[in-house]
C-alpha cells in the first residue's frame, strides 16, 4: 500500500441554511460556546497535528460572501490550513465542482487523498477521519464514504392518487446503510467525476453518488452515530447533549 501523508478537504459551505430559521448563518451559530464551522475544522487541525498528516482545506461558500469569511478565518488558529476560499454554485454538485477546481492549484498527485466534509457536521471525531483517511490510502479503494447502519425501518413508497403515500416495499434493514461525510476519493478520480458531471450536466446530492454513476466502486468505512448534520434548530440541542455524554 502506498501511504500519502498529505489529505485535501473541501467543506462545502454554501447552505442557504432556511430550515434553521434563523437570519444568522447556521456556521456561525455555536454549540457550547463555539461555532459550528470552527468545531468541524479544529476536529481536522486536531487530527493532522497528531498523526503529522499535511492538511489544505478549502472552504466552498455562499456566492459574494468570499471576503467575509476571509475575514471570519484569518485570525483562527486553522487559519494556515485553509488553502482557498470559492464561491459555490447553485447545486452541491457544481459547489463541490468549484472546490475541486481550485485543488489544481496546489497540483495534487493522482493517488493524493481528498475529502469532502460538509461544514455543518461539527461532531467528526479524528478515529472516523483516521478509518477514512486509512481506507482511501488502500491501493484497491478509489472512493468511500463514512457511514454508519440505518436504525429504522425504512419503506418504499409511491404516491397514488387517490390514495396518497402507499407503501411497495420493506428493504432488509441489515443491507441499509446513512451515509454521512467524509465522503473520500483519490484526487484523479475526483477530478474526473467532477469533470464528466459538468460535461454531462449531471447532477447529484450525494458525492459519491457521482463516482456510482461513472462506474466506481463506493467503500462504506465505518462512521459514528453522533456525527451528525446542524440543519435545524432542535440539531443544535442534539449537539450539545451528545457533546456532554462525550465528556
Amino acid at each position: 500500500m502506498s501511504f500519502s501523508r498529505k489529505l485535501y478537504v473541501i467543506f462545502p459551505a454554501a447552505g442557504s441554511g432556511t430550515r434553521m430559521k434563523s437570519d444568522k448563518n447556521k456556521l456561525l451559530m455555536e454549540v457550547n460556546g463555539v461555532t459550528v464551522i470552527d468545531r468541524t475544522i479544529e476536529a481536522f487541525k486536531q487530527y493532522s497535528d497528531e498523526s503529522g498528516i499535511d492538511l489544505s482545506c478549502v472552504l466552498v461558500v455562499s456566492p459574494g460572501k468570499t471576503d467575509e469569511w476571509d475575514s471570519y478565518v484569518k485570525d483562527k488558529d486553522y487559519a494556515s490550513m485553509i488553502s482557498s476560499i470559492v464561491e459555490g454554485g447553485d447545486t452541491r454538485t457544481k459547489s463541490v465542482g468549484n472546490g475541486v477546481s481550485a485543488l489544481k492549484a496546489f497540483n495534487p498527485a493522482n493517488d493524493d487523498a481528498v475529502f469532502i466534509h460538509d461544514a455543518a457536521r461539527c461532531l467528526i471525531d479524528k478515529d472516523s477521519i483516521s478509518r477514512c483517511f486509512e481506507a482511501i490510502n488502500e491501493d484497491e479503494t478509489n472512493v468511500c464514504v463514512s457511514g454508519v447502519k440505518t436504525k429504522n425501518t425504512i419503506k418504499m413508497v409511491k404516491e397514488d392518487i387517490s390514495q396518497g403515500v402507499m407503501v411497495e416495499s420493506t428493504p432488509n434493514r441489515n443491507l441499509l446503510y446513512e451515509v454521512q461525510t467524509p465522503q473520500c476519493f483519490k484526487y484523479s478520480i475526483l477530478e474526473e467525476c467532477y469533470r464528466r458531471a459538468k460535461e454531462d450536466g449531471y447532477e447529484a446530492t450525494d458525492d459519491t453518488a457521482l463516482a456510482e454513476h461513472y462506474g466506481y466502486k463506493v467503500r462504506i468505512v465505518e462512521g459514528s452515530y453522533s456525527n451528525i448534520k446542524i440543519t435545524t434548530p432542535e440539531d443544535i440541542a442534539i449537539a450539545e447533549a451528545l457533546l456532554r455524554n462525550m465528556q
